[in-house]
């Protein structure tokens, strides 16, 4: 991008960004209205998006380094201090984005009457965050930042406390920057050049999780083997289940923070993001059609069982996030299989097909029609179908 181009996209952006800073009346309307808010609505806020940092943190991305760079330039001892430097910007730009959202919604419901703790508790999980990231993982921590929910039941400060003597008791720990072996780091690169790859051609399909052995022998004997590969496939993403948890906390944050979006788009949206990691095994026979040779069912066949497996763990969630004090109704209900049908759709199409993009000029510029035609294939069936769920009775 040239600079003149990223100088007008960061003052859009900074204009955008700011908007509920300098135009708060009128965001204010928009995203809340005149429904009551909760007292706790923007320490909610805060919870949910240090849970999301903090998972985001953990998932250490920063390890990762060029072979040739490994091969060539690995003398000086100077690789720790890359992958340190690497992991503080992350971790600082994560922390950041939670902290606007704070501020957004402080200026927006009000701020609580004691600034203290909430500022208390950002720095404590901060740094828990920071120390946690640049060790090794281990079994279990990945659900550690749902213990962020704690503060909304427990007094703040005995969290904070707590979450501060186990920063410190870990800082002594060995830094993964000086441990990190260079079949890991190449390894990690060359995931993450894949990663970089699908982005760059929009094979965003590529970038759902990759499966992991499933201990169940004979997974696919005998009969109902479109089931038993759904089903398998489901298992072997089970390291995505942490996701739909989160998103359940978001979408409930986010209704206590701005009662004026409904709650279909909340499901509706929330819903599909959580379910597109498990359709993942149908996405591989999409992308790969020697895959899809392999398995002897016909296409009818396949979606009905995936968007029937889908629409089960639809409802599972969403009876998860209406106990949490979602309102319910018969539009919630439907967003949930809406956003099942669209996860399925959106992963049934075949592979980009970049000689049919169908450049159309219009207001002078140049939009790949057939392209974008490809690309907004399942959104589109998520969006027409919330609107049409927002007009349900609550009730009949």
């Amino acid at each position: 991008m040239k600079r003149p181009d990223l100088v007008l996209a960061l003052v859009i952006a900074v204009g955008l960004l700011g908007s509920p800073f300098y135009n708060t009346e009128l965001v204010r309307s928009q995203l809340i209205g005149g429904a009551p808010v909760g007292a706790l609505g923007s320490v909610l806020v805060l919870c949910t998006g240090l849970a999301l940092a903090w998972r985001a943190t953990l998932r250490r991305g920063y390890v990762w380094a060029h072979p040739a760079t490994l091969t060539w330039d690995d003398f000086d001892d100077q690789r720790p201090a890359v992958l340190t430097r690497r992991l503080v910007l992350d971790w600082a730009a994560r922390f950041a984005v939670a902290a606007y959202f704070f501020a957004v919604s402080g200026m927006l419901i009000g701020f609580p009457s004691s600034l203290v703790g909430p500022v208390a508790l950002f720095v404590v999980v901060a740094a828990l965050a920071l120390v946690l990231g640049r060790r090794r993982s281990f079994p279990g921590e990945s659900l550690l930042p749902l213990t962020l929910a704690l503060p909304l039941v427990i007094p703040l400060w005995t969290y904070v406390v707590a979450a501060g003597l186990a920063a410190i008791a870990l800082l002594r720990s060995s830094p993964l920057p000086h441990t990190a072996s260079r079949d890991t780091l190449i390894r990690h690169y060359t995931e993450r050049m894949v990663r970089r790859t699908s982005a760059a051609f929009l094979d965003v399909w590529a970038l759902l999780p990759a499966g992991r052995p499933v201990p169940w022998r004979n997974a696919l004997a005998s009969r109902f083997v479109v089931t038993r590969y759904v089903l398998t496939g489901v298992l072997a993403r089970r390291s995505a289940l942490g996701l739909p948890v989160f998103l359940a906390l978001a979408v409930v944050a986010t209704h206590a923070t701005f009662p004026a979006v409904t709650s279909v788009w909340l499901i509706g949206i929330g819903g599909y993001l959580g379910l597109l990691p498990f359709t993942a095994p149908i996405a591989q026979l999409h992308r790969v059609p020697g895959l899809r040779r392999w398995l002897a069912a016909s296409d009818l066949h396949l979606h009905a069982v995936t968007c029937a497996f889908l629409c089960v763990l639809a409802l599972l969630w969403t009876a998860v996030v209406l106990l949490l004090g979602i309102p319910a109704s018969m539009g919630a209900l439907a967003a949930a299989l809406i956003a099942a049908l669209s996860a399925v759709r959106s992963v049934t199409r075949g592979p980009l097909d970049f000689s049919s993009m169908g450049m159309v000029l219009y207001e002078g510029v140049l939009i790949p029609a057939g392209l974008v035609r490809q690309l907004v294939r399942g959104p589109e069936l998520l969006v027409l179908g919330l609107i049409a769920a927002s007009f349900l009775p609550v009730w009949p």
